[in-house]
């Protein structure tokens, strides 16, 4: 069952890593047409396309940093939330429930038998994720040579 999820897991590492290079790879190289076409319009028009373009992606980056800086924030205070909850509790609560843990980890770890098949199973998902980039970075180069 561990290896299953395991499994799972890998599967979803690699559907991500391959939808957001695909992703980045071919809004890239629809900007580039899109650029290399534009030179062909009048100076006039290329100009005023670039400009609008910068002030889109400028805006993007600056809604991107403050939700960045949003979350960051939030992370820390949740952080600091749950380290104050956790100094001020109870030392034996926490004694204990360390303790639990602890034996709770060690029974789980003692039981676990397939150390090779999740090591095949993270080769598998690093070897797909290399070959969804080569892919990918592929797939936009040949977009972009087939409509510049």
């Amino acid at each position: 069952m561990a290896f299953f999820l395991l499994k799972l897991i890998f599967f979803g590492l690699s559907f991500m890593s391959n939808l957001v290079l695909r992703l980045i790879f071919s809004a890239t190289a629809h900007l580039v047409v899109l650029l290399i076409n534009g030179y062909r319009a009048p100076r006039q028009a290329t100009h005023g396309l670039l400009q609008q373009l910068s002030e889109v992606i400028k805006s993007c980056f600056q809604y991107m940093l403050k939700l960045i800086m949003e979350a960051v924030s939030a992370l820390i205070s949740a952080l600091y939330d749950y380290l104050k909850e956790g100094l001020t509790g109870s030392a034996s609560v926490a004694t204990s429930a360390i303790g639990g843990l602890i034996e709770k980890t060690k029974n789980s770890l003692d039981g676990l038998t397939d150390f090779p098949e999740v090591f095949e199973g993270l080769s598998e998902m690093v070897s797909q994720m290399v070959m969804d980039l080569w892919n990918n970075c592929k797939d936009a180069l040949g977009y972009i040579t087939e409509n510049a």
